[in-house]
């Protein structure tokens, strides 16, 4: 079964193996509890940075709507920043310009917030 709520410090350390040094805000997608896929902000010392991390186990279940639900409510905490929020793209799939990234320069996108 497809999840998804705020990620706690468990998810985190599930998903990536140890806890970042950032300060993280983020969504955790889960599949049978175990996180798959985690979508957030790093409060960063000099800037807010958007990321987005899925393993394979969630490729079939990209379009499903629990997914669909956990992007939105992304989105929703993207809104809520009032720090420019930075993002760099890594694959030219479109993403960040359908969740409302404006490109900046390069590979480097930007929300106004």
């Amino acid at each position: 079964m497809i999840t998804w709520d705020f990620a706690s410090a468990a998810d985190i350390l599930a998903y990536y193996g140890e806890v970042p040094p950032e300060t993280i805000r983020a969504i955790a997608i889960r599949i049978d509890d175990a996180p798959v896929a985690i979508i957030g902000m790093a409060y960063e010392r000099d800037r807010l940075r958007a990321f987005s991390e899925f393993r394979e186990d969630l490729a079939p279940c990209l379009r499903s709507m629990p997914v669909l639900r956990a992007i939105k409510a992304a989105q929703r905490m993207f809104a809520g920043t009032r720090r420019p929020l930075i993002a760099v793209r890594e694959c030219g799939s479109g993403i960040l310009e359908r969740l409302g990234f404006e490109q900046l320069e390069g590979e480097v996108y930007v929300w106004r917030g």
